[in-house]
């Protein structure tokens, strides 16, 4: 019997086979530290969503999708947030949303991937490849890690301001994400 059903899952399309899953945004996390004046400082995002297919037979089909509202950028102080959302940093106004496009996982051991995607701030898109941890257990993913953002290829903190805020040139995201399969 289990050959069976076995067999009957191979020959379905992925589509059948594999989950859709929803990020839950209220027990997930984006955060992120940078140097400012060479001092070690963070941050986080407060708003954002995202959904996602995952087949644990075959992840270098996986796909994944985050979206974040720029202007949602806590820095811990509101006048360096509300900087951070201008048009040298994020230009929120013009380009409200920064997005990850996840295009294909590798299993490296198990439970740990590469990830491989696309970072699209500013209008501008850039593949980005980066490890993970992912559980899955009644239902339920965690994926987790981090990922290096060169923040000049996406024209963060450029202009005349630049010269007076000393950031360095590199910004570390650290994500936990928590999905529940979509019914």
């Amino acid at each position: 019997m289990i050959r069976l059903a076995t067999l009957i899952l191979a020959l379905l399309p992925l589509e059948a086979v594999a989950a859709a899953w929803v990020v839950d945004p209220t027990r997930s996390e984006i955060l992120f530290t940078y140097l400012r004046a060479d001092q070690p400082a963070e941050g986080r995002f407060a708003r954002f969503a995202g959904e996602g297919v995952f087949d644990p037979a075959n992840p270098g089909k996986a796909k994944l999708e985050i979206r974040i509202d720029s202007a949602s950028i806590d820095l811990g102080e509101p006048l360096a947030s509300a900087f951070a959302t201008s048009a040298e940093w994020f230009d929120s106004r013009n380009h409200p949303t920064v997005t990850y496009t996840l295009d294909a996982l590798e299993e490296t051991s198990p439970g740990e991937y590469a990830a491989t995607g696309r970072l699209t701030v500013r209008g501008k898109t850039e593949p980005i490849t980066s490890p993970l941890r992912l559980s899955l257990a009644d239902g339920q993913a965690v994926a987790e890690g981090d990922l290096t953002v060169a923040r000049r290829s996406y024209r963060l903190g450029v202009g005349p301001a630049a010269a007076f805020v000393s950031i360095g040139p590199d910004v570390t995201v650290s994500f936990r994400l928590r999905a529940t399969a979509a019914e």
